[in-house]
């Protein structure tokens, strides 16, 4: 029997005898898709168009383990074998089709195949279909190119978004006498939104020393640009002279025209080491923590003033430091981690802050101000996760400097004992090592320059000696001073030796060298700095799930309940402008059921309560005493009732 026979047989078999089978059996032939036959326990080829025969060859009669033996055939004969062995079809495998001399691309065909049953329900073959999907392919393909594309693009911004916000902190803090400094900044998840968080410290030419830490409300390039803004303009006004409150009104002058610096918040103090003063303000900021050197943890009061844009004023407040008594500087993220109440959050720092300085010394050199500033960060986000950035700064008060004094003979083994006791009293100051790389290889230079120039070969040891004193003076500078009672020489030649001076001057931000008839004295001058720990990368602490923003509007009576931060200001901000018509009408904000209020959610706030209007439009907020919200409105001054009669909801 021909094939021909065998496939009229079969769609007889199928179709019944009354059939124009002839006609099927064109349709079949000529069908664009490929269609195949295979009946029968081994999955004997029975039928074949002429699609199929371009894939399985002319194979009618041969089993399907021996048609399809080619690596590329193997899937299709897996499909076929995988439907008769378990009476379930197989949907769209895709195939892939080498291309053939002369085409460019490779072709795709998508398979599907399906148990065909004899009359008591047993499978007794399959029938296979597949269809050519190059198009989709090629477009998925272009498709995917195109999302990893935009993704290398996201990356890659993102990328530069976090180098920029990077390169708006200081890389380092500087060293000042009687104070011992440290900062950790962790970027919220990784990197994604960089947001809104500022630090900074400034050693004042009197000694005395300005911390601060501030937060922009949002994230995103423009809370970056902000906020590098706003730290170089309080640098720049209060380095002078300690000048607070003129600092924080220089911001608040700039929020007035720059609306995304409105709500911002601030905590700048100033501290005096050698009074043991603190003078700080609290402008909408959560209040500095003191801790003692006993582990007692204390938050100071706030000063009463409100966040930039707010038009309160800046009132300051004072506190008397002991030596060993660490200021703690922070933003909120710190104090409003998810999953936590206020008053949880803020008892966690005093508790973690306390067991940090009451913890043993460590081996490694750690300071205890460098263990606080650590411990706060690591340990309360691994306890809750985070999900907004967090800043620490931290400030010890410590006693002053003793200065570094050395006389040593001028001969080279003595070199040595100059390096150690340097090496020795740049690490008590903490030094970062780059400084003291530099400053060692300056102050090495200077006394092999004494040591082989200063002196003739007949000066006895008593007489020829080199002094080295070195000390830490107001404004964070290390000032250095190599002396000794040789006679000048003036430097060789350029390409022979005494290249010890340039190279010297080299290594620090100022040398300066004078000589006359008793010795030679060179004094430099170099402004070290502690580094900053800035961490960026995705949190491993557990997600902790915000309750969604819900609102109720109710006339003039607007209820609020679930989470108020970034995800939810724009919807926020647009809800509540049609609730008050544009700002047309007054409305009452319930924030009762708030269970998380931050900062995005505190400038829309702001923002619809149009301040200064007196005729009744606008917001009135309520926020219960106790409530997360009220806890926030009370920080950044944000005027509200706590007893303000709303009805209760229906």
């Amino acid at each position: 029997m021909s094939t021909d026979d065998e496939l009229r047989a079969q769609l007889d078999d199928l179709l019944g005898a009354d059939t124009d089978t002839d006609s099927v059996l064109a349709a079949f032939e000529r069908a664009p898709s490929l269609l195949a036959v295979c009946e029968g326990p081994d999955l004997v080829i029975t039928a074949l168009n002429d699609a199929a025969r371009q894939v399985y060859g002319d194979r009618v009669g041969q089993p399907v383990a021996e048609a399809l033996q080619a690596p590329d055939t193997e899937r299709i004969r897996d499909w076929t074998e995988q439907t008769f062995r378990t009476g379930r079809p197989v949907v769209d495998q895709v195939w892939r089709v080498a291309a053939v001399e002369g085409d460019d691309v490779d072709g795709w065909l998508s398979f599907s195949m399906v148990p065909s049953r004899a009359g008591d329900g047993t499978v007794r073959g399959v029938v296979t279909q597949a269809v050519d999907v190059t198009e989709r392919e090629l477009f998925r393909i272009r498709a995917e190119q195109q999302v990893q594309d935009l993704q290398h693009r996201l990356d890659l911004a993102r990328d530069n978004l976090v180098d920029l916000h990077d390169a708006l902190l200081p890389e380092g803090l500087p060293l000042a006498p009687g104070v011992e400094l440290a900062a950790r900044y962790l970027l919220a998840e990784d990197g994604a939104r960089a947001g809104g968080d500022w630090f900074d410290a400034i050693a004042l030419p009197d000694g005395r020393i300005v911390v601060v830490v501030g937060d922009v409300v949002g994230h995103g390039v423009r809370a970056t640009v902000v906020m590098g803004e706003l730290r170089t303009l309080f640098e720049e006004r209060v380095r002078p002279d300690g000048d607070l409150v003129a600092a924080l009104e220089l911001l608040e002058r700039r929020a007035g025209r720059v609306p995304q610096a409105r709500a911002a918040t601030v905590c700048a103090a100033l501290i005096d080491p050698e009074a043991g003063t603190l003078t700080y303000c609290t402008a909408g900021h959560p209040p500095p923590l003191v801790v003692s050197a006993a582990g007692g943890a204390t938050y100071l009061p706030v000063t009463g003033s409100g966040a930039l844009g707010s038009g309160l004023p800046f009132v300051l407040a004072e506190h008397r430091l002991a030596v060993d008594d660490i200021v703690l500087l922070y933003s909120d993220g710190l104090v409003e981690r998810p999953g936590r109440s206020p008053g949880e959050n803020t008892l966690d720092l005093a508790r973690v802050a306390a067991d940090a300085v009451r913890q043993e010394e460590p081996g490694g050199g750690e300071r205890v101000v460098q263990r606080l500033a650590r411990a706060a960060v690591e340990q309360l986000t691994a306890s809750s996760g985070y999900d907004d950035d967090i800043t620490v700064l931290a400030v010890r008060r410590v006693r002053l400097p003793e200065p570094l004094q050395m006389t040593v003979p001028a001969f080279p083994d003595t070199l040595r004992a100059v390096r150690q006791n340097l090496g020795d009293w740049l690490a008590d100051l903490g030094v970062g090592q780059i400084d003291e790389l530099a400053l060692q290889h300056a102050v090495g230079e200077l006394v092999s320059n004494s040591v082989e120039h200063a002196y003739e070969p007949e000066r006895s040891r008593q007489e020829a000696i080199v002094s080295v004193t070195a000390c830490l003076v107001p404004g964070g500078l290390v000032e250095i001073e190599v002396a000794d009672r040789g006679t000048w020489r003036r430097p060789g030649p350029a390409g022979g030796r005494g290249r010890g001076l340039a190279m010297a001057s080299g290594f620090t931000d100022d040398l300066h060298v004078t000589h006359d008839a008793h010795g030679t004295r060179a004094v430099l001058r170099q402004r070290p700095s502690t580094p900053v720990d800035l961490l960026k990368g995705t949190a491993t602490a557990a997600v902790v799930t915000s309750a969604p923003m819900e609102m109720e509007h109710d006339g003039t009576i607007v209820r609020l309940r679930g989470t108020l931060d970034h995800r939810s200001a724009d919807e926020l901000r647009r809800r509540l402008s049609h609730a008050t018509r544009g700002g047309t009408i007054g409305v009452v904000v319930d924030l009762g059921g708030v269970t998380h209020l931050g900062s995005a959610g505190v400038q829309v706030l702001y923002d619809e309560m149009i301040p200064g209007r007196d005729d009744g439009s606008g917001l009135t907020l309520v926020a219960p005493a106790g409530s997360p919200a009220q806890h926030v409105l009370e920080l950044v001054r944000l005027p509200y009732a706590s007893d303000h009669e709303v009805p209760p909801a229906t």
